[in-house]
């Protein structure tokens, strides 16, 4: 287990991603001047239980702007590798370091079980667009639009996740055959160290 990952809380025995979110947290709409109104999350890694794959609005929209791996949260430098599907048009998780994304794959029972459709993106950067909350519809669900951000402020919606729109100019993998190819990096104990890989 690469040590960065060694050093997250843990519920049940397995590492908690940074990004995830926390039960027993509050959830409120607060102003940013940067932003507008934004979902605001206060959960704290390690205090109640983790709701792992559900993402705390907070920390992803700090992942996704400031390059933070979404396992460990820890600054990448290099290219930034997203787990999701081989032709995943977006994404909203977090990029991970190397060393973090082939932990995920071999390790996180969602990606385990559906190996099959899991793909991996490798790529430099990112353009980001905003997922706004607008309203409730009659049944309970959200009203939400995807928005550039200098129209998401304006929109009057409740900025919650940043979606990563993945370039043309990306890598595309089956996650099997990812880790075949990078599974050497996966001694390597330092993040930055290995980020460089595709």
């Amino acid at each position: 287990m690469p040590p960065q990952i060694a050093a997250l809380p843990q519920d049940r025995g397995f590492p908690v991603p940074w990004v995830a979110d926390w039960s027993g947290n509050t959830e409120t709409i607060a102003l940013d001047p940067q932003d507008g109104r934004i979902l605001a999350c206060d959960c704290v890694p390690g205090r109640g239980r983790a709701m792992l794959g559900v993402n705390c609005a907070v920390r992803q929209r700090q992942g996704m702007r400031e390059r933070l791996c979404g396992t460990c949260g820890t600054p990448i430098t290099g290219h930034l590798t997203m787990i999701g599907t081989p032709d995943m048009p977006y994404s909203l998780e977090p990029a991970l370091h190397i060393d973090c994304a082939l932990f995920s794959l071999l390790a996180c029972p969602r990606l385990t079980r559906g190996s099959e459709r899991v793909g991996v993106v490798v790529m430099d950067g990112y353009t980001l667009l905003e997922d706004r909350i607008l309203g409730v519809n009659h049944d309970r669900s959200l009203i939400r639009t995807i928005l550039p951000p200098a129209l998401g402020f304006v929109s009057g919606g409740v900025l919650d996740f940043l979606v990563a729109v993945i370039p043309g100019t990306a890598q595309r993998f089956h996650a099997t055959e990812w880790l075949d190819a990078n599974r050497h990096a996966a001694t390597t104990p330092s993040p930055a160290s290995t980020e460089g890989h595709a």
